[in-house]
């Protein structure tokens, strides 16, 4: 591929960081539409809340583990507890030089500077949104134009995705129902 072979050069000349391959580069292109990869950016793109650091949370964020089920709907399993802990352990401990539970910036540089790179856990490329947003990017924004009309949504996708929507707006709809404390409740 060329383009590995282009960030594999760069990297060699001091141009950018050395972690370029594999599951973060794919992340960068399928997640972001971000064509290149740099770790300094990469690093700040995903801590979450501008801590300088990534906690727990922004690395289950950045393998889209903070959803049990995949919002695009590809993995059709949800992900447990034991995956989401086995997932940030082997963060943690390919990273964190300190052991503070916590990947701080200078950490990072220096994993990449070592040639590290980010484990591919097999659970996809790592889906941050909800799943307006995931199907907006993996697909709307792809095969549909703005003022595209429900009439021309006949992909498969499209349908999965309005039968989902509905399904999620009726749990919502009854669960605001059931919020409803039974005093104010019409009664039948």
């Amino acid at each position: 591929m060329f383009f590995g072979r282009a960030i594999a050069a760069a990297a060699a000349c001091g141009l950018i960081g050395t972690a370029a391959a594999g599951w973060a580069e794919t992340h960068m292109k399928e997640e972001h539409n971000i064509e290149t990869f740099d770790p300094t950016s990469f690093f700040s793109l995903h801590d979450s809340d501008g801590s300088q650091t990534w906690t727990k949370q922004d690395v289950l964020n950045l393998y889209g583990l903070l959803h049990s089920m995949d919002p695009t709907g590809e993995r059709k399993t949800p992900i447990d507890e034991d995956t989401r802990e086995r997932v940030v352990s082997r963060i943690m401990g390919l990273i964190d030089e300190d052991g503070d539970g916590v990947i701080s910036l200078d950490e990072w540089r220096n994993f990449n500077a070592r040639g590290g790179e980010l484990p591919d856990f097999g659970l996809g490329p790592g889906h941050h949104g909800d799943v307006e947003y995931e199907y907006e990017i993996h697909h709307w924004l792809k095969y549909h134009a703005e003022d595209d009309s429900d009439e021309s949504l006949t992909h498969p996708e499209d349908i999965e995705h309005e039968k989902l929507f509905h399904s999620i707006e009726d749990k919502a709809y009854v669960d605001q129902a059931n919020n409803i404390p039974a005093k104010f409740r019409v009664q039948a």
